[in-house]
């Protein structure tokens, strides 16, 4: 299926309609892989529609959603906004606000991107979108400086150590949910060493793409099911590879990590390996 042919342009091409029709729709805008154009046939849409303040309570959102194409279900998630999935399997992601929270577009700068204003804003009778939304026009912003370094690690940290103690506990499926939690800080410090930071809000995105092999090859090897002894092991490959990013990240801009936690990690990972070779 061409790219110009995919249902999601179809789709996007209706809500743009609706959008300009219904004149309670103060301003839309389009963000994700379609606003930056890196979009695939298995590619979400994703809006925020922000609504005249006085009509947001009374917008019926299933209704205008369906006018783009039928809906199987909408619900709310847990990540602040609503999923759409429709019946011919595209999903959607949207925000609906009012139009007095506009302004919030300029936040998002550091997370969201997209190469022009014409790419993303999808509405705007007042121009007030697009002044804000000029914020995250251009590419993805670069990344690094020893604040952002030091957050990371030490966020890395806290959570091998979590994890670690989790093992001895024997709470292996619990261990299992953190150390992908850890994954996306170490993920994360991997693409500010090879200089790769333009999928940085979900570091796993396109990791088999912009990772070299080598690079990639180490990941997995990160990676394990819950089965106790190759999650220890991967608690293990995730931990080696953190100090060396640490050295190589961290020391240069004058951020130590605090050497009793360090031991700590260490001792736990130790005790939780050992104690699983012995079959314990």
């Amino acid at each position: 299926m061409s790219a110009t042919s995919l249902p999601q342009h179809r789709m996007i091409e209706s809500f743009r309609k609706a959008c300009a029709t219904d004149h309670r729709v103060a301003a839309a805008l389009m963000y994700g892989s379609f606003a930056t154009g890196e979009a695939d046939a298995f590619s979400d849409i994703e809006f925020a529609v922000f609504i005249q303040d006085g009509a947001l309570d009374d917008f019926d959102q299933r209704t205008f959603l369906n006018t783009i194409s039928p809906l199987a279900a909408y619900f709310p998630d847990d990540f602040g906004h609503h999923t759409a999935l429709f019946e011919n399997g595209v999903r959607g992601e949207f925000h609906f606000m009012r139009e007095s929270d506009v302004p919030v577009v300029a936040t998002w700068q550091g997370y969201g991107w997209f190469p022009s204003l014409s790419a993303a804003v999808v509405l705007d009778r007042s121009g007030d979108l697009s002044r804000h939304a000029k914020a995250l026009v251009g590419g993805p912003p670069a990344r690094g400086g020893a604040p952002l370094v030091e957050r990371l690690a030490l966020n890395l940290l806290s959570l091998m150590q979590f994890g670690a103690g989790l093992l001895n506990r024997g709470e292996y499926a619990r261990a299992w949910r953190l150390l992908g939690e850890a994954h996306v800080h170490l993920l994360k410090l991997v693409r500010l060493r090879i200089g790769v930071t333009d999928h940085w809000p979900t570091p796993s995105r396109a990791l088999e793409r912009d990772l070299p092999a080598s690079e990639y090859d180490r990941y997995v090897a990160c990676t394990a099911s819950a089965e106790p002894q190759a999650l220890s092991i991967a608690y293990g490959e995730t931990w080696q590879w953190a100090l060396e990013l640490s050295e190589n990240l961290a020391r240069p801009r004058g951020i130590e990590l605090p050497v009793t936690t360090v031991n700590e990690v260490n001792r736990l990972l130790d005790e939780a390996a050992a104690r699983l070779s012995q079959g314990g």
